[in-house]
């Protein structure tokens, strides 16, 4: 294949593999963020400037998150000079006021509470004089009217820099929600605790404060749905007062950006390209969104912020794999991958190199943890610019081959990006690499230990790192192992030579000495030195030989065990060899003889004499078969009717 058209394969791959890697539907938050009341995933703002909440932020500013005030607490439209002059008339010349204050015991254990309801019902009688709105009360709680009575503008749809609207705590360094305390706390606890889950499992850092929102609708559809147009890192602490809890915001320190999400599906399915963003001022971004306006679909710019979980990390990918740039699809990694190689001839497993060799142990000359030989093979082919995949259960080493492939790499002056999708792995690795020393090394990349002072600071920490000691007599003790391991591997030569003609190495015949010897400790010594097998059987097939010997040997004398009994009533008392032959030759005979007479019995029934008749009805029957022999020969009708006689006789007794 040419290298233009495999430059157009691995373009064609990529196209189609990077949609893959988002989600355009509705279910995305970053293209349809649930912004109900009952969502535990984000909290909304009201009544501060974008703009200012952006600026400070962005800068490090911590931010303190605000609830409105309790109900039961006083609204704040009772600061009023005009309220308190009235107050402090009406607590003078009020009867029915001073008449329920004297009523109530100044000794009684519920003095205070009394006298406060008393004085919170002259307040809600004032209010209805001066034509205030009522205060609310927890049976029936309008959270906006509530807001309202508390100086707090209750709209999401958050006021223009150049209106009317602007207050002084704008400017201050509080952030206003609609909630209540309880509901806050409970909605930021959820927060916090989805964010940390996320951060736990992959290291990445999904709590945003979104800066606007685009209302849009699809094409020839009115339900529309709410995508955040800009999204900055941000991160929440929990704080104990004597007022209470309270939660601090403030950024991470990192760039804020638009939401890239909502920009490819615009480009992808409208044609629609979303201006970039300056970083500057959130106004003029949504100024900029709101001229796009396309007519085919709605298109709102919601002046709103939120803070909540907008986890849009595989966006990063998305631009990483772009097929446009020069040097992605020319990459030799990105072609073999997507390209293919030529593997006509290569195994689908990588050899296994002898570790002791000295080429082989030179391209690694650096292990810092315990390493076998597949281990050690495999950081020879990492050393060796091969791209490979280590496959194995749990337990097998492959983080120690990975913290040995990046101390190797970090020996010869190389850099490792060590990526994993799960926190835990670039834990593990992290501290085995710690432990052996090269924790200074480390610039970690996650969500909660990447921002910009962190980083910074860690560079100067490698900036101002001195260099360490060599290892004392490092050299010495080195020779010293490699002469070691030399006498192992010439002792392990020498035991796997073949031994003369056997076809056994020398290790054969010592493993299997060893494990016989056993055996071999019952036996007398004179019997094991009369044990003179001959050369010729000193081999493998006469080994197998004379091991077949030895187990019909054992079983004869099994045999010959379970045959004892019969050889009791013989008496025989270490008899020699030929009384044993005659005795063996005459209980062969005997054996024919009783085999015959079983075949003789066995043909009796066709004569109509059974096979169990006694020996005296046999000799009987001889003696009569004799007679008739005589008779026979005189008078054959005689002889028929004899015999007629006889076996009718014969069937009458049996």
């Amino acid at each position: 294949m040419k290298n233009t058209e495999l430059q157009e394969l691995v373009k064609h791959k990529i196209e189609n593999l990077r949609p893959k890697l988002l989600d355009l539907s509705r279910r995305n938050p970053l293209l349809a963020t649930k912004l109900s009341p009952r969502s535990n995933a984000h909290v909304r703002v009201v009544d501060e400037l974008p703009d200012i909440l952006f600026y400070k932020l962005n800068n490090g500013q911590d931010m303190r998150l605000v609830p409105l005030p309790d109900i039961d607490d006083d609204p704040k439209d009772e600061e009023a000079k005009k309220f308190r002059d009235a107050l402090s008339a009406a607590r003078l010349t009020d009867d029915n006021f001073l008449r329920e204050l004297e009523a109530v015991e100044r000794d009684a254990d519920d003095y205070l509470d009394r006298t406060r309801a008393i004085e919170r019902s002259l307040k809600d009688h004032l209010r209805a004089e001066l034509g205030m709105p009522p205060r609310p009360q927890r049976a029936d709680i309008n959270l906006m009217q509530h807001a309202r009575n508390n100086g707090v503008t209750p709209s999401y749809e958050l006021p223009s820099p150049d209106g009317d609207d602007v207050k002084e705590h704008h400017a201050d360094d509080d952030i206003q929600t609609l909630l209540l305390p309880k509901d806050l706390e409970r909605k930021l606890n959820n927060v916090t605790s989805k964010c940390r889950t996320w951060i736990q499992e992959t290291g990445i850092n999904v709590l945003h404060v979104a800066y606007g929102f685009l209302e849009w609708s699809e094409p020839n559809q009115t339900e529309t749905s709410y995508a955040p147009l800009i999204l900055c890192s941000a991160q929440i602490d929990k704080k104990r007062t004597r007022e209470g809890v309270e939660f601090h915001l403030k950024g991470t320190g990192d760039e804020a950006e638009i939401n890239a999400v909502l920009a490819e599906k615009m480009r992808l399915d409208f044609g629609i390209e979303l201006p970039p963003f300056s970083g500057a001022s959130v106004e003029d971004y949504m100024a900029a969104i709101a001229e796009v306006a396309p007519r085919q679909i709605v298109w709102k710019v919601r002046r709103q912020v939120a803070i909540g979980v907008f986890p849009s990390a595989r966006m990063a990918m998305y631009h990483d794999i772009d097929p446009d740039h020069p040097a992605f699809p020319n990459s030799e990694i990105v072609r073999s991958l997507l390209g293919g190689t030529n593997t006509d001839a290569a195994s689908p497993f990588a050899e296994e190199y002898n570790v002791d060799e000295p080429a082989i142990e030179s391209a690694v000359p650096y292990v810092v943890m315990d390493a076998d030989s597949s281990q050690f093979s495999t950081l020879v082919d990492i050393a060796n610019g091969k791209n490979l995949a280590v496959e194995g259960p749990p337990g097998t080493g492959k983080s120690q081959t990975i913290v040995n492939a990046i101390a190797a790499a970090l020996a010869g002056g190389k850099k490792v990006l060590f990526v994993a999708e799960k926190l835990a792995a670039l834990n593990v690795v992290r501290s085995r690499l710690e432990a052996v020393g090269l924790g200074e090394f480390l610039l970690p990349l996650q969500a909660e230990r990447s921002t910009r002072e962190q980083v910074i600071e860690s560079v100067r920490n490698r900036v101002e790192m001195r260099k360490p000691r060599s290892a004392k007599d490092y050299e010495e003790q080195l020779a010293q192992y490699r002469r070691t391991r030399k006498q192992l591997a010439d002792y392990i030569d020498l035991v796997t030579l073949p031994f003369g003609t056997s076809g056994l190495t020398i290790h054969d015949i010592m493993s299997s000495s060893i494990a016989t010897a056993s055996r071999l400790e019952m036996i007398p010594a004179e019997i094991i030195a009369q044990s003179d097998v001959p050369e010729t059987l000193l081999h493998k097939p006469g080994i197998g030989r004379l091991k077949a010997l030895g187990e019909g040997v054992e079983k004869a004398a099994q045999v010959a065990v379970e045959a004892k009994p019969n050889w009791s009533a013989s008496r025989l008392i270490h008899a020699d060899r030929f009384t044993v032959e005659e005795a063996c030759n005459l209980a062969a005979q005997t054996a024919r003889a009783f085999r015959g007479l079983a075949e003789a019995r066995g043909e009796l029934p066709q004569y109509q004499i059974t096979r169990d008749a006694s020996e005296q009805i046999l000799s009987a029957l001889l003696a009569a078969l004799r007679g008739l022999e005589t008779l026979s020969e005189n008078d054959p009708q005689l002889h028929f009717d004899l015999l007629t006689e006889v076996q009718l006789t014969l069937s009458c007794r049996s």
